[in-house]
């Protein structure tokens, strides 16, 4: 029998030693945060974005002008 052969039949083994209750809070706790990220996404996307501003800054007008003059010469 091949390996994965052997691993997918390992698999439903592992997950009958998993009790109904245990499978119940843990889906319950995928659908809370799931839930959280989908009510808060438009914020989580802004902390993102302020803290690749906080890396990375943006160069100012001047700063690309200066820039995009230097490369043409």
């Amino acid at each position: 029998m091949s390996t994965f052969a052997t691993a997918l039949y390992a698999i439903p083994a592992a997950v009958l030693d998993i009790s109904l209750i245990a499978f119940l809070q843990l889906a319950l706790a995928l659908v809370a945060i799931a839930a959280f990220a989908l009510v808060f996404k438009p914020l989580l996307v802004g902390i993102a974005r302020a803290l690749v501003l906080v890396v990375r800054p943006k160069l100012s007008r001047e700063q690309r002008l200066a820039r995009e003059l230097a490369t043409r010469t």
